[in-house]
């Protein structure tokens, strides 16, 4: 398990081989008297292993606020 302990703006990507469409689910829970929010993301209808978790995201308070202002900068919410 991997969690997210701080979020930087890259400007060095470049679109390769298109994107994919998935599903995901949230939830949260508690760790080490520490809360956070767990994303997870299942693979794609074209995956060969349908319905296979692909990625997980875990994220605490400071790093929910980091991705929220990002997220508000880059869509001008």
């Amino acid at each position: 398990m991997a969690i997210i302990t701080k979020i930087t703006k890259s400007n060095n990507y470049t679109m390769k081989n298109g994107l994919t469409f998935c599903e995901a689910q949230y939830n949260d829970y508690i760790y080490d008297n520490v809360k956070y929010v767990r994303i997870q993301t299942f693979g794609s209808k074209q995956r060969l292993h349908k319905g296979k978790q692909s990625q997980l995201i875990h994220l605490n308070k400071e790093t929910a606020k980091q991705l929220i202002d990002y997220l508000k900068n880059s869509f001008d919410l």
